[in-house]
């Protein structure tokens, strides 16, 4: 009599590599289990990935092993993990590998999985239309499916010959402007309502931008007390940094700390120093006006300026096409050019509702009919069922 037939579990590993990537792959991970709570889900990620149900075996985004300096203190133990991720592949065969952002480590493992017949579906895709074109053709050998976050990348990769699908942009589900009266979400946050203007300053939550962009804000926020002495400035403070690394600081300094990202308090600043990232564009979903402000060592700088293959930095100015905000970068990144256009900014009325009329229509653009974690989600089943 023949054995009974056994039915295998189908599975899908993940590698999330920094915190970001970890909190908008655990909302599709949220999405994929609604809808099949029989998959198993294991790899690397962070605390969000184990909440939403993945077997976390390892922790790949604390701030520690982020940045160039962290990374190479760090190679040993992202090599162990490597090894580990490898291993899993080889021993468990998953149905299909996940992996989201961190391109350095990601690509590489992508490679492994390709040589070791696991489909590679990619969520949140390198930047490579920004720089390391070199990536492409990797790409392009090892990865399946792309699951893109912004409009223009679905048509730059297809172009190239990579299958992508726009699933919206998973900040969409995180940021969303509230109606909260300004004076209640002050009181809440200990700042006296009377402050003008009220500027969330954001140097960055990694230690070498701090050291290159904090001084600036500071030199800034004194300067500009001169023509509006009542002048306060918020900073969404991330998480692994504490009050040591923003040095300088006197009583006389009128600065709020607020545990970030602080969404609500920074809706409620009349203006925001925003250092180029993501929160350029968390910044513009809140319809707060801001400045664009980067700093980093010259000899990055120039190799920068070389590699860089866009014309704008800022994210929310690539989604326009055009210069929505002030860029002040490098050797504009001056507290005294800093001042010039925050003043343009807080005299003028025309130019705040013409960077708010940007920002919503940048929202309305990056939209999708659902959510972006649920279109992610029904392509991640969609390649599963394709390949078990």
């Amino acid at each position: 009599m023949p054995a009974p037939m056994t039915t295998r579990q189908s599975s899908l590993m993940i590698v999330a590599g920094d915190p970001s990537g970890d909190i908008h792959a655990a909302r599709v991970v949220s999405a994929i289990l609604r809808k099949n709570k029989k998959l198993k889900i294991f790899g690397m990620g962070g605390p969000a990935l184990a909440k939403a149900g993945m077997e976390t075996r390892d922790d790949l985004t604390r701030p520690a092993i982020m940045g160039f300096v962290e990374v190479v203190k760090h190679l040993p133990l992202l090599r162990r993990r490597f090894r580990d991720c490898e291993r899993w592949l080889k021993e468990e065969k998953p149905d299909l590998l996940l992996l989201v952002d961190y391109p350095g480590f990601n690509l590489r493992l992508a490679q492994k999985a390709e040589a070791l017949g696991v489909p590679v579906c990619y969520y949140i895709a390198p930047q490579v239309w920004a720089w390391h074109a070199g990536r492409l053709k990797i790409m392009k050998k090892v990865i399946r499916k792309l699951l893109v976050i912004l409009p223009f990348e679905k048509k730059f990769f297809e172009k190239e010959g990579l299958p992508a699908v726009y699933v919206g942009h998973p900040l969409l589900e995180e940021v969303a402007p509230r109606s909260s009266p300004r004076e209640s979400v002050l009181q809440k946050n200990g700042i006296p309502a009377d402050k003008f203007p009220l500027i969330s300053a954001m140097p960055g939550s990694r230690k070498s931008e701090l050291e290159k962009i904090w001084p600036l804000y500071l030199e800034a926020s004194r300067d500009l007390r001169k023509k509006y002495p009542d002048a306060a400035f918020v900073v969404p403070r991330p998480a692994g940094l504490d009050f040591t690394d923003y040095p300088g600081l006197t009583p006389d300094d009128p600065f709020f700390f607020a545990d970030a990202p602080a969404f609500e308090l920074r809706q409620a600043c009349d203006l925001a120093w925003v250092k180029s990232g993501t929160s350029t564009l968390e910044t513009a979903l809140l319809k707060t006006p801001m400045i664009l402000v980067y700093k980093v060592a010259v000899l990055t700088g120039y190799l920068a300026k070389r590699l860089l293959k866009i014309k704008y930095v800022g994210l929310v100015n690539l989604l326009a096409d055009r210069e929505v905000v002030p860029e002040l970068l490098q050797e504009r990144a001056e507290a005294s050019a800093l001042v010039e256009e925050t003043t343009k900014l807080l005299d003028s009325a025309v130019l705040r509702k013409a960077q708010v009329w940007a920002f919503e229509k940048i929202r309305k653009n990056l939209a999708t009919p659902v959510k972006s974690s649920e279109m992610a989600a029904k392509e991640i089943l969609k390649s599963l069922s394709e390949v078990s």
